[in-house]
């Protein structure tokens, strides 16, 4: 029988957003110094509707959760996908 963990430390937030960070600065081209948990990832980092949902939808399959179309819509930061992604990952 395989015990489950939930994972709410703040090194495991902090692991878990660097992981987000990293994919985002890899999926952009961008240095990892200029992505922050407060960026805005459509105002700041310049996503599209589109490059958003294809981001999104990157850090689901890498993550293993699924976000609602409700969480999708909330997020704005990558704080906040870090969040949503906390919540559900396996």
């Amino acid at each position: 029988m395989t015990n489950q963990i939930t994972v709410e430390s703040p090194a495991a937030t902090h692991t878990i957003q660097n992981r987000v960070i990293d994919l985002i600065s890899w999926r952009l081209n961008m240095p990892v110094d200029n992505i922050h948990p407060y960026s805005r990832l459509q105002e700041d980092l310049y996503l599209d509707a589109i490059d958003l949902m294809l981001l999104i939808a990157e850090l689901e399959s890498r993550f293993n959760a699924y976000l609602s179309a409700e969480e999708y819509d909330a997020i704005e930061t990558v704080e906040d996908a870090t969040n949503y992604l906390m919540k559900y990952a396996a």
